[in-house]
């Protein structure tokens, strides 16, 4: 139980310095401090995970920097792509997207980010994990404290990780929806029909409710490269473009 609770911190700990990284990050480059990640929480599980995977496989191999080099790119680019796969699969969306990045692989990874990864996994091998393995062994030698603290956070990341889920699906079924609309109106509006005036006024419902607005508008300032998982080459694209293309099909107005 211990060695559980152990690498539970480790990956804690690795997931909130992701989130800090993403926050600064993106902060640079939109001049602008959002929310980053999945879960509400200060926590990017992408990190913690890559940090567990990378310490559980190269930690013992960190003598050889050419190995830590070469495994930790493959294994965080690996896990970067893998993720972008099943949370499209999953959400209808596509979280990120470098298909305007040199060298990339499906839009899913690309050589700018394997390298800045690369770079993550050389930081925590031989700076930041002695330290951090250092402060957790410290804590773990102070019982019940340790156990206290494992159980309020695992009970936050639970709470946390079922909402947001729950949230993501709600927004991938609107997004999923409007993409319905959207594609049942292109495809009907020269032969116009009694089914395509029940489309123009379901359209006009979900885009002029603003809760419905907000959410996808919230979604696109969070994930910027985000892209719609859509058969349709018009559809694809952020949450603002599909909004802006239903509007210029159906003419409706997002109430203020």
């Amino acid at each position: 139980m211990e060695g559980f609770i152990t690498w539970f911190f480790y990956f804690t700990i690795y997931a909130f310095l992701g989130y800090i990284c993403e926050v600064v990050y993106v902060a640079i480059i939109t001049k602008k401090i959002t929310n980053r990640g999945y879960l509400f929480g200060p926590i990017v599980p992408i990190y913690g995970y890559g940090a567990i995977i990378v310490l559980a496989l190269l930690w013992n191999l960190r003598a050889n920097p050419f190995l830590v080099i070469l495994l930790g790119g493959l294994l965080t680019s690996g896990l970067e792509y893998l993720t972008s796969f099943f949370m499209e699969l999953v959400f209808h969306m596509r979280w990120w997207d470098y298909s305007d990045k040199f060298m990339n692989l499906n839009g899913r990874i690309c050589l700018r980010n394997s390298l800045m990864f690369i770079g993550l996994v050389v930081l925590v091998i031989y700076v930041l994990h002695p330290l951090v393995e250092t402060l957790i062994s410290d804590l773990m030698g102070i019982y019940p404290l340790y156990l206290i603290i494992f159980i309020i956070i695992i009970s936050i990341q639970a709470v946390d990780t079922v909402i947001s889920t729950v949230k993501h699906i709600k927004i991938s079924t609107i997004i999923k929806k409007l993409e319905k609309l959207y594609e049942s109106a292109a495809k009907n509006l020269n032969n116009f029909k009694n089914d395509t005036i029940d489309n123009f006024s379901k359209a006009k419902e979900y885009i002029t409710n603003t809760r419905v607005y907000n959410k996808l508008s919230n979604l696109n300032i969070h994930y910027p490269s985000f892209k719609l998982r859509s058969k349709d080459s018009e559809l694809k694209g952020n949450a603002s473009n599909l909004i802006e293309k239903l509007k210029a099909k159906f003419g409706g107005e997002k109430d203020e």
